[in-house]
């Protein structure tokens, strides 16, 4: 069975350069290196990067790296003057469309693979000969509801300085995702097969495409992560998060715990943060500095650095406000590492209610603050929870069986296509 995929990351394409992309290469490198071990499968990937060659074949997966289009002025002044035509993203279509339709046509795939909707990947099923089945990772025309947290306005996110490139840039990525809610919604309402894995996912696609076909998929975690890692509960209270800078990632929400636990519960704790965090915006907003609140911003660690963090930790923290199922959790739970999540989008399909964590609402810093000192003040119950989650983890990010459950939906959707 020929596999071709559409991948918003280059996957294990540069690791001869010592490079596993972005954080070791995350979730699509790990199932990349198992589907190649597969004898029923050979594996191509298409993604976008300048300056390579059309095609290359490394260790027995045959790589396209697609080179980006580049706008005219003319194109950048009309994206300004008519910012609110979502249509106006159509003027890349068709790039995209051609240099998609040349790497189909060398490789000659039985089924294409299209892994999320944010980007411009999703646009190969226009142009796909064979059955297209789309993973669906998050989905911006749900996410865009909450790009600014409560209280925040659209004028304040964007004039939170007078710098006018910043000002521009903040304006350009709003519109950028507005556009590209336009275009996921065409490119769901092509396909017909999609794949989830959680509840939320499987009403919002058929919310936005009533004719699809809904898969089941599961997801394989980083390697360093289901390895043997010894947990150890700190005598001190210590939270592990990891984030990003975008204000649907809750970092003001963490500000507001941290000032509960610290300024109202009196608590000692230490609040580790790692990743691409840049905190500017959301402490003016709530007036919260995080170095007087016990934050810490770590940047972006190494898998194994994050796996030691988090096996040391006494609870993890997710604290967005909007996700499908998140991987830190999921990485946390595999660790054994008791979880509090904000209840949103597909991550009650992770969490089991006082079994494997626990959820918390967006807008309640104080019972947020509650179940992280209960989970941590229990020495007994941080462990059996952090057991149970484990075990759980284990049996739905087991590799054999997620790797055989794909290659049954692939084998599924071509028959299914075959008999139309």
């Amino acid at each position: 069975m020929r596999v071709l995929w559409f991948t918003n990351t280059p996957c294990d394409y540069n690791s001869g350069k010592g490079i596993r992309g972005y954080n070791g290469g995350g979730w699509l490198t790990s199932l990349e290196d198992e589907l190649v071990r597969q004898d029923a499968i050979e594996l191509g990937i298409c993604f976008c990067q300048n300056g390579q060659p059309f095609k290359s074949e490394r260790n027995g997966v045959v790589y396209y790296p697609v080179p980006l289009p580049q706008k005219t002025k003319k194109d950048k002044i009309l994206d300004i003057i008519h910012h609110g035509d979502l249509k106006r993203d159509e003027i890349l279509w068709d790039h995209y469309k051609t240099v998609f339709k040349k790497a189909i046509d060398d490789f000659k795939p039985d089924i294409i693979h299209i892994f999320g909707s944010e980007l411009y990947m999703g646009l190969a099923t226009f142009v796909a000969p064979c059955p297209v089945v789309l993973h669906i990772q998050g989905l911006l025309s749900l996410y865009i509801y909450i790009w600014f947290p409560s209280g925040v306005s659209k004028t304040s996110y964007l004039f939170q300085d007078w710098n006018p490139k910043k000002i521009f840039d903040r304006f350009q990525l709003y519109t950028f995702w507005k556009r590209s809610c336009y275009r996921e919604q065409k490119v769901l309402s092509h396909t017909k097969h999609v794949i989830g894995r959680t509840h939320w996912d499987e009403l919002a696609t058929e919310i936005l495409n009533p004719e699809r076909v809904y898969h089941y998929g599961g997801e394989i975690l980083r390697k360093e992560f289901y390895q043997e890692h010894k947990r150890v509960i700190p005598k001190r209270l210590t939270i592990v998060t990891t984030s990003s800078s975008p204000t649907y990632k809750g970092f003001d929400y963490v500000l507001q715990i941290a000032n509960v636990l610290k300024n109202v519960m009196h608590r000692d704790f230490e609040w580790l943060i790692y990743g691409n965090v840049v905190p500017t915006f959301q402490q003016k907003f709530t007036g919260l500095q995080h170095n007087e609140l016990n934050i810490k911003l770590m940047g972006v660690a190494s898998a194994i650095k994050l796996c030691d963090a988090i096996s040391n930790a006494t609870v993890y923290f997710q604290p967005s406000y909007i996700e499908n199922s998140p991987n830190s959790v999921c990485e946390a739970q595999i660790l054994g590492v008791p979880v509090v999540a904000t209840n949103v989008g597909g991550t009650a399909s992770l969490i089991s209610e006082g079994e494997t964590g626990f959820l918390v609402p967006t807008n309640d810093p104080y019972t947020a603050a509650y179940r992280i000192t209960r989970i941590g003040d229990d020495r007994d119950w941080n462990l059996r929870i952090g057991r149970q989650s484990q075990k759980v983890a284990r049996d739905r990010h087991n590799h054999k069986e997620i790797v055989s459950s794909l290659i049954k939906t692939y084998q599924d959707i071509i028959n299914s296509s075959e008999n139309i």
